[in-house]
């Protein structure tokens, strides 16, 4: 079974290399890469009320937002960042570095994170293999930007 999981994230993984370069070429037709981001957020708000009323799941209940602490909120922000800079960047550095940086950049966060246990994660130590794998991927994006 983790491997079929394993596999479907990879194939989820293909879909940001060609949502990126869809919104870039979006932003062609508009004026400003944030408004491409904007509608990129804009249709993904659609679809996820259709998925929402597909699957009958419940409004959430106001009570129960407030209870988080209020840091659990920016999670949509770091996703706006994210689709942003990705429009920005791929024109100048292309998708392969762009993809290929941010996952490095992403699995040394994953990693701090689950060192530590963050956000109500179990424990997974950083360890010396963890470390190779990570510098040999950062090397990678060396590679891929010659």
């Amino acid at each position: 079974m983790k491997f079929i999981f394993t596999f479907i994230v990879v194939v989820i993984g293909c879909l940001l290399a060609i949502q990126g370069s869809i919104n870039t070429h979006l932003t062609t037709f508009l004026k400003h890469p944030l408004q491409g981001a904007l509608v990129n957020f804009l249709v993904g708000s659609v679809c996820l009320i259709g998925l929402n009323l597909i699957f009958k799941t419940q409004i959430p209940d106001f009570d129960h937002i407030k209870t988080a602490p209020s840091y659990l909120f920016i999670g949509g922000m770091l996703g706006a960042i994210f689709v942003s800079s990705t429009i920005f960047f791929i024109p100048r550095i292309g998708v392969t570095t762009v993809l290929a940086a941010s996952i490095v950049g992403q699995l040394i966060a994953a990693s701090v994170i689950d060192h530590f246990g963050f956000f109500g994660i179990a424990v997974q130590p950083i360890n010396p293999t963890r470390i190779i794998g990570i510098i040999m991927l950062l090397s990678g994006v060396f590679f891929i930007q010659k």
